[in-house]
């Protein structure tokens, strides 16, 4: 009876070092998944900060182009602003112009009331570049600004010389 004891206590032993391997195997294999499934979560939790930090500078992003596109609504306000302007002076500039043409105009008969024949000439000649710097004056309006400076520089150029030449001629 002893012996069959002794050999249910080893029997008994042996069966549980025998599950205690099994369910080490299986400890084993559940810490190894949920290492990996630690390692999933981490992965998927730093991947939900990118995604988080890219949606901020998406955000940003969006909120700079805004203002880009309000600064360039202000510019686009400013330069037609700009071009109203200079179509306001452009128009002065012709009012002013057609007033100098008109005094050129009054001296101009004056000459051409005298009675010598060389006044008349003058007068004659005087009339032409009058009529040539009016003909160029008529293109005021459809000058590009690009070319504006160097169109106002020559027509105020030859009303200089013209006036000048009238001026001369009247004496």
């Amino acid at each position: 009876m002893r012996k069959t004891m002794w050999i249910s206590m080893i029997s008994a032993a042996l069966l549980s070092t025998a599950a205690c391997n099994k369910k080490d195997d299986a400890g084993k294999a559940m810490d190894k998944a949920a290492t990996s499934a630690q390692k999933a979560q981490e992965d998927v939790h730093d991947q939900a900060k990118d995604v988080a930090k890219e949606q901020k500078d998406v955000a940003k992003e969006q909120k700079d182009v805004a203002k880009e596109q309000a600064d360039v609504a202000k510019q686009q306000g400013e330069m037609n602003a700009a071009q109203t302007e200079f179509a306001q002076a452009r128009e002065r500039y012709n009012v002013a112009a057609s007033q100098r043409l008109t005094n050129l105009d009054t001296k101009l008969r004056q000459i051409e009331q005298k009675t010598d024949a060389s006044a008349k000439t003058t007068a004659a000649k005087l009339r032409a570049r009058r009529d040539e710097l009016a003909s160029r004056l008529s293109a005021v309006n459809t000058t590009a600004q690009a070319d504006w400076d160097k169109f106002k520089g020559d027509v105020d150029d030859s009303f200089d010389k013209l006036e000048k030449d009238v001026d001369s001629a009247l004496k």
